[in-house]
């Protein structure tokens, strides 16, 4: 028999699931040229030297988190290793955005944002752990 979730766990599915739908957002804009103008300096530096690598990394963060969430919502034990695989391209996009990003002209931002990022998927990948072992997600 499964526990049925509170409403906590309905809250921080829909939460991050947002968060992740507005990095979707995010990473589309940045695939456009004409809204890159748009942009704060710093972050057009880390955009105009990123590496494909580092761009695959930033899909795979924010769509993985995404489907991670929606998974998790679906009360999918698949949820965990999305998320987790969306965390490791956390850090790799942020690494790379905190080495090329922090010496630019309002890096301090970039350095905040990324940050975040790292918060919110490291606590999804843990919210899930903490929840598998009490047969939410299954």
């Amino acid at each position: 028999m499964m526990t049925k979730p509170s409403r906590v766990f309905w809250a921080i599915g829909l939460l991050g699931l947002i968060w992740n739908a507005l990095g979707c957002f995010n990473f589309i804009l940045q695939m456009d040229p004409d809204a890159l103008a748009d942009f704060p300096p710093a972050y057009r530096a880390v955009i105009a030297h990123r590496p494909g690598w580092v761009t695959a990394a930033f899909s795979v963060a924010v769509f993985g988190g995404a489907l991670g969430c929606v998974l998790m919502l679906l009360r999918r034990a698949t949820a965990r290793p999305a998320l987790f695989v969306s965390l490791l391209g956390v850090l790799l996009t942020m690494g790379h955005a905190l080495w090329v990003g922090a010496a630019a002209p309002g890096g301090m931002s970039l350095v905040m944002s990324s940050g975040m990022s790292l918060v919110v998927a490291a606590a999804l990948v843990w919210y899930t752990h903490r929840k598998a072992g009490l047969d939410l997600l299954r």
